[in-house]
């Protein structure tokens, strides 16, 4: 294997930390945001009533499935942007934009037309009728947030490509704000407005989500950040752009679709402990869901900055920013699992009521899987940014593999075995979450590892700096 020098000196590696850390912070702070929307919602609806709540939550949880394939779709543009921004050659940006407006707009439609007939399904895994009634008010409200969402997924892929993330998070924030006010509104009835109860919620939803896709938009306008020719493109540049955002983007959906899978289909198994585990699963996943958003961030400017660097040709850059992203992503996780270790009795008072009968056994429960997740934390936060460092170099098709692999062949498999085979319980299925994650991260890191060297043998024989071959 190829040795990859690091040659950048202090402060070549100061600048492009301060790069990493300019582009994760507010993406960081932007995904927390939208999480909030999320809590939101259904705190609003915990007002409203019990059932509000469930059907809610239900018929969101369906609806980001779908709307996580999209925007795995749409992920193909970031590489694509960076390494032609890094090239100094502007025509790729314009035809990977359009290619993430067609996906989405191609996407839309099929996907509003199956939450609108989202019942049969409902009814199929056994839901009950009030319930799927419910969760089809709440969708006819909530599709209309589908066109917005894809068109935010693509104005956000833009921006962070181009570095320019503060005003998503800007943005971002300001939906929260929207989406505060308009479930008060729209739920419960005020400003002079009926109550449309659970509706309300999802027209708050679509409310939110156009005004930020509205704002975006004319941020960018108002910036001038297209490429001059963009409106002008013809319909085979843009056609062409929407293939090469598919190339790279079904896999990274994939993956998406593999992840959301994998958690789900571990929330079901915990039921099957009880309710006592299945709170307690649940509520260890979304403290993790919650600390995976800085490195989720940071996969993402990793991508920028790796693409960049791949674009100009300067592979031991582009290693740089890969390696500082990764340390970046461990050492953060590694903190996250040192203060979640002496402080998960304030974390499950958040969450639990000490008067509730069953506060005992989920807490006993609950300080046993956050423990483990602690340990599983690192390992996330590894893989995930190792995969964006893989994305800057076009590489999206085998880590979706290694991601089935490892996810579901190794994760799921073990995780199972452990739960129900030994009597683990609820604890053996993240013991599996760590088996497999520790698998991802390590094959993952090594592949980036291994492509580097590749592209720096390449580059070293033949003296260039330019044109890279892709990898799938």
């Amino acid at each position: 294997m190829t040795r990859i020098p690091t040659t950048a000196g202090r402060p070549g590696r100061r600048r492009e930390l301060a790069e990493i850390l300019g582009l994760a912070l507010p993406l960081a702070a932007a995904q927390i945001a939208t999480m909030l929307m999320n809590i939101t919602d259904s705190v609003m609806l915990g007002h409203l009533s019990s059932d509000a709540l469930a059907a809610g939550g239900l018929g969101a949880n369906v609806a980001f499935i779908f709307i996580m394939l999209m925007l795995g779709v749409q992920a193909g543009m970031p590489p694509l942007i960076a390494q032609a921004r890094g090239a100094g050659d502007h025509a790729p940006i314009g035809r990977a934009v359009w290619g993430g407006v067609i996906a989405g707009a191609v996407a839309a439609p099929p996907i509003m037309l199956a939450l609108l007939r989202i019942d049969g399904l409902l009814r199929l895994i056994g839901e009950p009728e009030a319930i799927t009634q419910s969760v089809l008010v709440y969708e006819r409200a909530f599709i209309w947030s589908i066109p917005a969402s894809a068109l935010v997924g693509v104005m956000r892929n833009f921006l962070s490509a181009m570095e320019r993330p503060r005003v998503t998070m800007l943005v971002a924030f300001a939906g929260v704000a929207l989406n505060l006010l308009m479930n008060w509104v729209l739920i419960f009835g005020h400003l002079g407005l009926p109550a449309f109860g659970i509706a309300g919620s999802g027209y708050a939803t679509s409310i939110s989500w156009s005004f930020m896709a509205l704002a975006l938009v004319g941020y960018i306008a108002w910036a001038r950040l297209l490429p001059r020719d963009f409106w002008s493109m013809g319909w085979a540049a843009r056609w062409e752009g929407l293939a090469a955002v598919f190339k790279l983007g079904w896999p990274i959906a994939g993956i998406y679709l593999v992840e959301v899978g994998l958690f789900s289909a571990s929330s079901l198994l915990a039921a099957k402990f009880g309710a006592v585990a299945a709170a307690a699963h649940q509520i260890c996943l979304n403290v993790s869901a919650l600390t995976f958003m800085v490195p989720l961030a940071i996969s993402q400017s990793a991508t920028v900055r790796v693409g960049f660097h791949m674009g100009a040709g300067a592979v031991q850059r582009a290693w740089l920013a890969g390696l500082l992203a990764l340390g970046m992503g461990v050492g953060f996780m590694a903190c996250m699992a040192v203060v979640l270790a002496f402080g998960r009795h304030l974390v499950f008072a958040l969450y639990l009521d000490s008067a509730d009968p069953d506060y005992a056994a989920v807490l006993h429960l609950g300080m046993t899987l956050l423990a483990i997740a602690c340990v599983y934390q690192v390992f996330d936060g590894a893989q995930v940014v190792a995969a964006g460092a893989l994305r800057g170099i076009k590489d999206t098709r085998v880590p979706m593999l290694m991601g089935a692999v490892g996810y579901w062949g190794l994760g799921m498999t073990i995780g199972a075995s452990l739960a129900f085979g030994f009597g683990w319980g609820p604890a053996g299925l993240w013991w599996g979450f760590v088996a497999g994650l520790a698998t991802m991260s390590t094959l993952l890191s090594l592949r980036f590892r291994a492509l580097m060297g590749r592209y720096l043998a390449v580059q070293t024989r033949h003296h260039l700096a330019g044109a890279l071959p892709e990898q799938g």
